[in-house]
């Protein structure tokens, strides 16, 4: 699949463009008008409420995931956070249970009190490694999309498009509504 962002200067540019799509029956996997950092004006508002149909949605550049690798890095961090968490309650009660350490006896637990302590550190131990390991995985993707911060603190329009499996982008009707540049991003 293929992820491409258009820049634009003019909102009219990118709302003919929607609508071509609508017109021709273009189905994309993702369709994205992202919202310029500047404050918009009243005009450019009513002029986005009053053309909103199924074919795009207005998104600021915060909530796009591919763009913001905090946001990313937070998704990542949650769903493994998912995965580890049991896992590691398991293998603290396991552990617990093949050593018959008794590390809090001074508490005055039992050996049931013992195996789930032992869960429960286990457990920890997955929410740590799950932080860790989000932040390991770095994509390089910085300096790829500073370009695309830039222009949006500029006031430039942007257009996220994603293409179905098994489809091309419509890239003479992208080509006809004259955008300023095309960014290709790899997913």
């Amino acid at each position: 699949m293929t992820k491409s962002i258009l820049i634009y200067e003019e909102l009219e540019k990118c709302i003919n463009l929607f609508n071509i799509f609508a017109e021709d029956s273009v189905f994309l996997s993702e369709s994205l008008l992202i919202l310029p950092s500047k404050k918009i004006s009243a005009n450019q508002q009513k002029l986005i409420n009053s053309s909103l149909n199924n074919v795009f949605r207005p998104e600021s550049i915060e909530n796009i995931r591919i763009l913001n690798p905090k946001l990313d890095r937070k998704i990542r961090q949650k769903s493994m956070r998912n995965w580890l968490m049991p896992f590691g309650f398991i293998a603290g009660i396991a552990f617990s249970n093949m050593t018959n350490l008794s590390t809090f006896g001074f508490l005055g637990l039992n050996n049931i009190g013992e195996s789930l302590m032992g869960g429960v550190l286990g457990m920890g131990a997955g929410y740590l490694g799950s932080i860790v390991s989000a932040a390991s995985i770095n994509l390089n993707r910085n300096k790829e999309l500073r370009s695309i911060l830039n222009l949006n603190k500029e006031g430039k329009w942007l257009v996220l498009l994603e293409n179905q499996i098994g489809s091309e982008l419509p890239w003479t009707l992208i080509k006809q509504s004259d955008p300023k540049d095309i960014i290709f991003l790899e997913g």
